[in-house]
């Protein structure tokens, strides 16, 4: 009768070295325009559920990745995003800033002086009602008459 596969005391042998080890699976994924590498780190057997992602940051302190990428990092999109997408995106983000610029501008300036909601740094009043007692136990401005 032969074999076909490893022994039960090597499969013992490389779980025990993989357990103690705990050195994921590193797979390069891409590259920001920043330097930013990016990468998937596989645990375990089921290679969907257990998938985490990180980066290596080319400068310390330096910018952030960019949105795409960030999204990429929490799951929240499935694939990597493509330097064609995040070159895409840039263009419409200055499109739309140029956009309200020029919906700024066209706006008319509304300077509020009276009482309302445009004069929040104003500091408010508080209201004074004449038989509400401004000391626990002094007479009122009523009882005085």
């Amino acid at each position: 009768m032969s074999r076909i596969g490893p022994s039960v005391w090597a499969r013992l042998w490389n779980n025990v070295n993989k357990a103690i080890s705990r050195e994921p699976d590193k797979i390069y994924v891409g590259t920001d325009s920043v330097g930013n590498r990016f990468y998937e780190y596989r645990q375990g057997r089921n290679a969907r559920s257990n998938i985490k992602r990180g980066y290596d940051n080319e400068t310390q302190g330096g910018p952030k990745p960019a949105l795409e990428w960030e999204a990429w990092l929490k799951g929240t999109r499935r694939f990597p995003p493509s330097d064609e997408e995040i070159k895409l995106n840039r263009l419409r983000q200055q499109k739309q800033l140029a956009e309200d610029n020029i919906t700024e501008k066209r706006a008319p300036k509304i300077a509020s002086r009276g009482r309302g909601a445009g004069d929040v740094d104003q500091p408010k009043n508080y209201p004074k009602y004449s038989d509400m007692e401004v000391a626990p136990g002094a007479p009122n401005a009523k009882d005085k008459k």
